[in-house]
């Protein structure tokens, strides 16, 4: 892979999350000459410090949603790339503090956005989710706006800026994602909520994610979406792979598990969409991931670029993993879980 990130001052706004620490590392590993840390929890500054004993290393503490809070940072560092990942990300969260919502995931990136516009930052890749692609709640709508907000950019922007986004789904064991809450309800004897057990939802792990986060990078030219591919599961299959598998092995005898169907919550889709009507005749294949563009550009701007053949892109009708691969994903949560790495409050 490109190294795009070797020498480069790196800003990662909530690069305390789970994306973000994944960005973290990874352009750490790629040679970045600085990377910035940019989010509100102090604790995890310090503990991600702790971890990453790294002289290129610099955290800052501060809120997207404040702007003089975000100029802080570009008073201090010449910015070269930024991965814009702060933002509140659920979906019952959202729809109960809607207002929270808003400023975090469009007005915090309305503050990034318009000071990456006046200080001239060459890329910005704002990351984005399927919840986006044909919202129905207030997660999917705040992360539409800022979506466009991002793409919008380019019309304002100086020459040779370029602003794109990322989409993908649930990323495998990041925190708040339904393996996580179900092995803690496990281990504590509590019901395993289930909205559905037909629901599917996209899945990826953290390192498949970032990877394809850098990839995007290096194909990014401006006012475009890249959709990572993804496989997905079926939520009655993770729960029997817990109950029937997992419990067991953690000697949780099956009578002492009760599993709960309460239905769909506000704002919750049965399947989930990576793609909207609207973006089909837009819509590229670049081998591990997909490029929403328009047509007649698309061929010029990306190498090995081909139209994608797709009439709809839902958690449905891709490849699901396997029960067996459900089963290495928790077991490898698990293995995390009891590790010092995971103990010490940090996100993966």
């Amino acid at each position: 892979m490109n190294n795009v990130l070797a020498g480069k001052t790196v800003l990662i706004t909530g690069g305390t999350g789970s994306i973000g620490s994944g960005i973290v590392k990874a352009a750490l590993a790629q040679g970045a000459g600085k990377v910035v840390i940019f989010s509100r929890d102090e604790i995890k500054h310090f503990l991600m410090k702790k971890r990453i004993t790294d002289d290129r290393l610099n955290t800052v503490v501060g809120d997207v949603r404040d702007v003089r809070s975000v100029e802080q940072v570009f008073d201090i560092f010449d910015i070269d790339i930024i991965y814009h990942a702060a933002a509140m990300k659920h979906i019952v969260m959202c729809e109960d503090f809607p207002l929270e919502a808003v400023k975090t995931n469009v007005i915090g990136t309305q503050n990034v956005v318009d000071l990456a516009i006046r200080h001239k930052v060459p890329k910005m890749i704002n990351i984005s989710t399927d919840k986006a692609a044909h919202p129905v709640n207030i997660l999917g709508t705040t992360k539409y706006i800022a979506e466009r907000i991002t793409l919008n950019a380019n019309r304002m922007c100086a020459k040779g800026q370029v602003f794109s986004c990322v989409r993908f789904g649930n990323v495998a064991n990041s925190r708040g994602s339904v393996i996580p809450v179900y092995i803690d309800n496990l281990l504590n004897r509590k019901p395993l909520q289930v909205s559905s057990l037909e629901v599917t939802r996209f899945i990826m792990e953290i390192s498949d994610a970032v990877n394809l986060i850098v990839k995007a990078t290096i194909s990014a030219q401006g006012n475009e979406v890249f959709i990572l591919k993804m496989k997905a599961f079926k939520l009655g299959e993770l729960v029997d792979v817990i109950v029937n598998r997992i419990a067991p092995k953690l000697g949780i005898p099956k009578k002492d598990i009760k599993v709960n169907i309460a239905g769909l919550v506000t704002g919750e889709k049965v399947h989930e969409d990576l793609v909207n009507p609207t973006e089909l005749s837009q819509i590229f294949d670049l081998e591990d991931m997909y490029v929403v563009s328009a047509a007649y550009k698309a061929n010029a701007k990306y190498h090995h670029a081909s139209k994608a053949k797709l009439l709809s892109y839902t958690s449905n009708n891709v490849e699901l993993i396997s029960k067996d691969e459900i089963e290495k994903l928790v077991l490898k949560y698990l293995e995390l879980f009891s590790s010092k790495i995971y103990k010490d409050g940090t996100e993966l």
